[in-house]
């Protein structure tokens, strides 16, 4: 798959700086995954949490990043289950693929270079699908919430996640309202397409808020 440049139907787009973090390369890309590997960990866990993936359960991450995610969806599902990870940055793709070497070779994962809006996998072969900070670098989000519906199965549950704030949320605002306005944009774009929402979370550490999520459930 061909990697475009990061946007969404907002008009948010990845530029200089900023495109380490939407479609990491190079040198810089590497240290931004390797940030995003730190970093991420509690984020993850707030979205594998409301996720609720269950043992032997068929998952995708969408926007894998340096594959984190993956790894910790795979000790969710157990060895009868099967984690996939897709990035539109070559780099991630690689650094996910190396994360998660042993259980692709065993058949338990697979790490794809994609875009959310053009998925490489047949209809209803998930039952849950989750994104962790990606959601504002979705080339087209409503073709993309369209595609994840597809590779659902009936009853597939969605959870996107973003960083709602930096060191110290209490005098962060616009850290929060950033992370807080893509939700309210995701979600404002799953109830338009008839997503069901099941649940709407913000997650703290002492006084950070963490993260915030909203979990969806496809449309019948």
């Amino acid at each position: 798959m061909r990697a475009s440049m990061a946007a969404n139907d907002s008009g948010e787009r990845c530029k200089g700086v900023n495109c380490m973090w939407g479609d990491p390369s190079g040198f810089l890309g590497g240290a931004a995954l390797t940030a995003m590997a730190i970093a991420g960990g509690g984020q993850n866990k707030a979205a594998l949490d409301l996720l609720a993936p269950r043992l032997g359960d068929s998952v995708i991450e969408l926007g894998c990043g340096p594959g984190m995610g993956v790894r910790a969806a795979l000790k969710r599902v157990g060895r009868e289950g099967f984690v996939a990870g897709i990035d539109q940055s070559a780099t991630a793709a690689h650094y996910a693929a190396h994360a998660v070497h042993g259980a692709c070779l065993e058949g338990r994962a697979a790490i794809m270079r994609a875009e959310t809006a053009d998925l490489p996998f047949r209809d209803s072969m998930f039952d849950r699908a989750f994104a962790v900070n990606s959601f504002q670098f979705w080339v087209g989000p409503a073709r993309a919430l369209r595609e994840i519906s597809r590779v659902l199965a009936p009853g597939g549950r969605l959870v996107i996640t973003q960083r709602a704030a930096g060191h110290d949320s209490g005098t962060n605002f616009a850290g929060a309202a950033r992370g807080m306005d893509r939700i309210g944009q995701a979600t404002a774009l799953l109830k338009a397409q008839g997503w069901r929402i099941v649940d709407e979370r913000c997650v703290q550490d002492g006084r950070r808020l963490l993260a915030v999520s909203v979990l969806a459930e496809r449309p019948a």
